[in-house]
């Protein structure tokens, strides 16, 4: 999984200066009960937003912070891994007219990767967010991203990501009905498909690849699933 789905509610840009937040959590099926597998928190300023998540894996956490400007422009992203209380670090950052740094266990690359990049890393989704974000709904049809994977321990590498909005389904929550946008993700460590409702926050990712559990937002457990 990549890890590759921040909600899209907490991610829009908004020109008050005061801090506001909110958190939300995903959960996947773990025999007949769902267990937690990330927990994402937004907080958007005057000065821009952040996206934070942290994802459990077995005996692996990985954390993640996203930094946005005010202008939605990404200025940086940083990976936690801890295992088994060992921490290791990867800091990706943005400046203008500077190249791109990667700094990871003492060694600093320099990149030629842009703000308007889709930074993914894994366990996590929080690429799946970016993109619901960044989706032209006006535009529509199949669109490209240019991605960057990175982690703490692992070699980075480009993406190229493709995004298509292909079709719209319907869940009833208490007791009403809620639209939802279907789409579908090539390019990161499978294809995905997942839904979001009119605010862009993600209701339900469902990895392409069989053998692969679903991971749906916390309360939505039996209301999505007949979403495939």
């Amino acid at each position: 999984m990549i890890h590759l789905l921040g909600p899209l509610l907490g991610l829009v840009l908004l020109a008050a200066d005061e801090e506001k937040s909110s958190s939300l959590r995903y959960v996947k099926p773990a025999g007949e009960k769902y267990v937690l597998e990330s927990e994402m928190t937004t907080t958007t300023t005057g000065d821009g937003s952040t996206l934070r998540t942290r994802t459990q894996y077995g005996n692996e956490t990985l954390s993640v912070l996203i930094r946005f400007d005010k202008s939605g422009q990404l200025a940086q992203a940083e990976a936690v891994q801890e295992v088994k209380l060992v921490k290791k670090t990867a800091v990706l950052a943005f400046q203008a007219k500077r190249p791109t740094t990667l700094k990871r266990g003492g060694i600093t690359d320099y990149l030629q990767t842009t703000p308007d990049t889709i930074v993914a890393t894994d366990p996590d989704w929080t690429a799946v967010f970016q993109l619901v974000r960044r989706y032209d709904a006006k535009k529509g049809g199949k669109q490209q991203f240019n991605g960057f994977w990175f982690h703490p321990t692992q070699p980075y590498r480009p993406l190229t990501i493709h995004m298509e909005r292909v079709g719209a389904d319907k869940i009833m929550v208490a007791g009403k009905s809620l639209p939802l946008e279907r789409y579908q993700v090539q390019g990161l460590d499978g294809d995905y498909l997942f839904w979001a409702d009119a605010t862009g926050k993600v209701c339900k990712v469902l990895p392409q690849k069989k053998g692969e559990a679903p991971v749906v937002l916390e309360g939505l457990e039996e209301a999505t699933q007949n979403l495939k």
